[in-house]
């Protein structure tokens, strides 16, 4: 399984340790950075102090090989509003693996083993994204709780996903962002991690995350 995601990521160079980077960011962002161990070996944590945080460590999924970069924020929504917004061409390679799960005609339900958010791609409705037509062209959002993400992307946020779309989010880089348990999760590969990358991509989830941490206390 999951041969298409080695396909699509490619043979990628690993170092084998990226503190220097994440701490070099951090101490630029005046962020707190710390060195955690577990039973995989551990990994780093830098702790923002805009109610969000950077882990890196061994990968929590199986789409992503080796080490993975999350950026996570409790945004105070209700845990049963699920999300996930993933490039075009991602979500197809997701699909791809998530349906030959099933294809035997014995199976009448999708593998219980697969993640959260790729069992979402065939259950949940997709949202509409036509307020951008750059971001309607090139990526793919599902939820179960419409009302909710539609409050999320206003102005200021699609205005963000276009210049990420613009500027770094490429249609073949695997980025994964979901929505479950009130926790917004930024997923991807951890493999040589560049300052000028965490920059990029901190800005962008730091707008994502105030921004759903608004219609959470919007909707109480």
């Amino acid at each position: 399984m999951f041969a298409s995601i080695k396909r699509l990521i490619g043979s990628v160079p690993s170092r084998q340790d990226e503190g220097q980077a994440l701490s070099a960011w951090a101490k630029s962002q005046g962020f707190a950075f710390k060195r955690v161990k577990d039973k995989t070996g551990g990994g780093y944590v830098v702790e923002t102090d805009q109610g969000w945080r950077v882990e890196w460590g061994s990968s929590q999924r199986p789409y992503i090989i080796g080490h993975e970069l999350r950026f996570r924020c409790d945004t105070g929504l209700p845990g049963d509003v699920q999300m996930i917004l993933v490039s075009k061409v991602v979500a197809q390679t997701l699909e791809s693996d998530v349906f030959s799960r099933f294809t035997n005609a014995m199976q009448t339900q999708i593998d219980n083993t697969l993640p959260d958010e790729m069992r979402w791609l065939a259950m949940h409705p997709r949202v509409s994204l036509n307020a951008s037509a750059m971001l309607a062209k090139r990526y793919a959002l599902f939820c179960n709780a419409e009302t909710v993400i539609q409050a999320w992307l206003d102005a200021p946020t699609i205005q963000e996903l276009e210049s990420a779309a613009a500027n770094w989010w490429t249609d073949g880089l695997l980025l994964v962002m979901t929505l479950n348990r009130g926790m917004l999760t930024l997923r991807m590969p951890g493999q040589n991690v560049e300052s000028g990358q965490l920059q990029m991509v901190g800005k962008l989830f730091a707008q994502l995350s105030t921004r759903m941490r608004q219609v959470a206390f919007e909707l109480n």
